[in-house]
């Protein structure tokens, strides 16, 4: 028995173990896409290292049935992690060209390496007496493909992240550089040491790879501690937040940003109208959802009587998300915190302040 990778999975899934329970316990409450799918990533990742450590412990020179499914079910855990960062960066990055494109090779690539993975004419499963362990072999196709799935996917996520800097203010700058080192270790770190492993067959390396990616993932969520729910969640640069009912009275104003651009006026006035004569006019089911102004962008959720308005640039699927979640939980008899509570729950960016005229409390009709 390989002692040496027993002990090498088992400090992954200890740090994957507290990564994930951390997450449940600080942003469980956004209760987004990005939430999930975040934690379907480390999930599926902690899949992978259960099966490397089960490996060990099942190899046999004599039966290879045990290491042969759970060297399976890794390697198919491990393509879903993938799979799911593809989705996590996609659910942050708004509208672009690049989501889809990265999307469909990333599920190419992953639908390939499980392909390869089930074919027992191609994928073989024996015993190697000098690592001390059953490990797997494969074609090049297969192992082309595992590299390319993981190094795309690390990418994608690694691009999201650079532009997530260039967006956010100085005070997030440390946890996103701690987010950065987390998916230059997880993705590119781990490829690398499993190349290694797979070219030179030296103990040392094996199992190896578990580690960088449990180190990277481990990083990315102490990045996302530090910098709480915004740092990389938040992806819109959001300003405002009202509430209005249908007759185009404002129940709630709250500010993200206080130095702007935008011409508030003009959002309140659109606001106010659409609020008010919208749904009528065109009908609720083709009540519009997001309104381009030019730099900016209005998202709208309308909950019976009442509709739901963020302004900002860059929108996102979790904005709308966040914004729907918001109104069916909003009732009119909150006061101003409250409905401050129930904003930082589902949105990323912090509690909104009020503006200057409303003096803390909420405007009830």
């Amino acid at each position: 028995m390989n002692i040496l990778s027993i002990i090498y999975s088992s400090i992954s899934l200890a740090l994957l173990l507290v990564s994930i329970i951390t997450l449940v316990i600080k942003q469980w409450s956004l209760k987004s896409p990005p939430v999930f799918y975040f934690l379907g990533l480390e999930g599926f990742i902690a899949i992978w290292v259960i099966c490397g450590l089960l490996q060990v412990i099942f190899s046999n020179p004599a039966d290879q049935t045990l290491p042969t499914i759970f060297i399976t079910i890794g390697i198919i855990s491990n393509g879903l992690a993938m799979i799911s960062t593809g989705l996590f960066a996609s659910s942050l990055s708004g509208e672009i060209p690049l989501k889809q494109t990265a999307l469909l090779f990333i599920f190419s690539l992953i639908g390939g390496v499980i392909a390869v993975t089930l074919s027992r004419d191609v994928f073989k499963v024996t015993y190697d007496s000098t690592l001390d362990i059953s490990k797997s072999s494969a074609n090049l196709v297969w192992l082309v493909c595992l590299a390319g799935g993981v190094i795309l996917a690390g990418s994608f996520l690694m691009w999201h992240v650079i532009r997530q800097k260039r967006i956010i203010t100085q005070k997030h700058k440390l946890s996103i550089n701690f987010i950065l080192a987390g998916v230059v270790i997880a993705f590119y770190g781990s490829i690398v040491l499993y190349a290694v492993r797979y070219l030179t067959h030296v103990k040392l390396f094996l199992h190896l790879e578990l580690v960088s990616t449990s180190i990277g993932t481990f990083l990315i969520t102490v990045g996302m501690l530090i910098g709480g729910k915004t740092a990389l969640y938040g992806t819109s640069r959001v300003i405002s937040i009202n509430i209005y009912d249908d007759t185009g009275i404002n129940r709630f104003q709250g500010f993200f940003i206080r130095r702007h651009s935008m011409n508030q006026h003009l959002v309140a006035g659109v606001a106010s109208a659409i609020a008010t004569f919208a749904s009528e006019i065109i009908g609720e089911e083709v009540f519009p959802r997001e309104i381009d102004l030019g730099d900016y962008s209005l998202i709208l959720v309308k909950e019976g009587k009442f509709v739901g308005f963020i302004a900002c640039k860059y929108p996102s699927y979790q904005i709308h998300t966040g914004l729907r979640r918001i109104m069916k939980n909003y009732k009119p008899e909150m006061t101003f915190k409250e409905i401050v509570k129930l904003i930082d729950n589902f949105l990323p960016y912090g509690p909104p302040q009020a503006d200057s005229t409303y003096e803390g409390s909420a405007i009830i009709g």
